[in-house]
């Protein structure tokens, strides 16, 4: 019995984690000319109070945005080992927005899955899912175009700790995320792991990949806990991520789900289980 629930929790768990499928690809809330105008006028302060003290004004008193250009061209460079977590996480949503064209490659792997209990027709229900769950184990490496994650929320309360350094020609950006716990609906972008690197979001997607089969998520209590989320980004000289990996280990509880097969009268409830699923998603072959 615990053989065939193991199954069952086995295909919640990969299709669990294939809602993070796509969610790469997202295009920014905040247009690109927004966030570089944002990231001109840092740089033109830091100029400005390197120079004279103060920002240059146009006759109404306001920074014009010729202004503003001239005095980020001309902005020094300064040490990135030296930069503040402001200035790190700025710099990366940047490079971020300027990586749109590279491709991502996202891999997930189920490392762990244990089933303490369950009941219902399994053995029925089992075979009606197994051809799911060899498609769903066999597809566990997605590609898309873009960086990963709400990047253009990001602020320096979604990080433990940040550092910057210059290595050869490029700049390397590492992070470490705050641990993020999310239940059975959630947003793929938000919390301080969904702006980095993107989360599972809402699991009604699962009942929408499995189509014949009710799936009553409102009725359990699901956990899914990320932990040790991190990145790790090399960035060259035209702002550009051309190397970086971006992951986590998300810890799934489940408990009192039930998972019934609409044409069949064939049902079962998962009592109490819980997984753990690797994610990383690389850019360049990974860094």
């Amino acid at each position: 019995m615990k053989k065939l629930i193991a199954v069952l929790m086995a295909l919640l768990m990969v299709l669990t984690l294939a809602a993070c499928k796509n969610n790469g690809g997202k295009d920014p809330e905040t247009s690109q000319g927004e966030s570089a105008s944002a990231m001109a006028e840092s740089k033109a302060e830091e100029s400005s109070e390197n120079s004279t003290g103060e920002a240059e004004t146009s006759d109404n008193g306001e920074i014009t945005e010729e202004t503003v250009t001239a005095q980020a061209s001309t902005a020094p460079t300064t040490d990135p080992s030296t930069w503040t977590k402001e200035e790190i996480v700025e710099f990366y949503k940047a490079a971020a927005i300027n990586s749109k064209s590279q491709k991502s490659i996202e891999k997930k792997t189920l490392e762990e899955m244990v089933v303490n209990d369950g009941d219902g027709g399994l053995g029925n229900l089992v075979e009606l899912i197994t051809p799911f769950l060899i498609s769903a184990l066999e597809d566990n490496s997605t590609e898309f175009d873009g960086i990963t994650g709400g990047y253009e929320n990001i602020v320096p309360d979604d990080i433990e700790s940040a550092k910057a350094y210059k290595s050869g020609d490029y700049t390397v950006v590492e992070m470490k995320m705050k641990e993020q716990i999310d239940g059975a609906h959630g947003d793929p972008y938000s919390g301080t792991v969904g702006h980095s690197i993107s989360v599972v979001g809402d699991l009604k997607v699962v009942e929408e990949a499995l189509p014949k089969f009710e799936i009553r998520f409102d009725q359990a209590e699901v956990k899914l806990h990320y932990k040790n989320p991190q990145l790790k980004v090399k960035i060259n000289d035209n702002g550009v991520i051309e190397k970086g990996t971006w992951s986590y280990k998300v810890y799934v509880t489940i408990e009192n789900l039930y998972v019934g097969a609409k044409n069949f009268p064939i049902s079962a409830t998962v009592k109490s289980g819980y997984g753990t699923v690797d994610y990383v998603i690389t850019v360049g072959g990974g860094f």
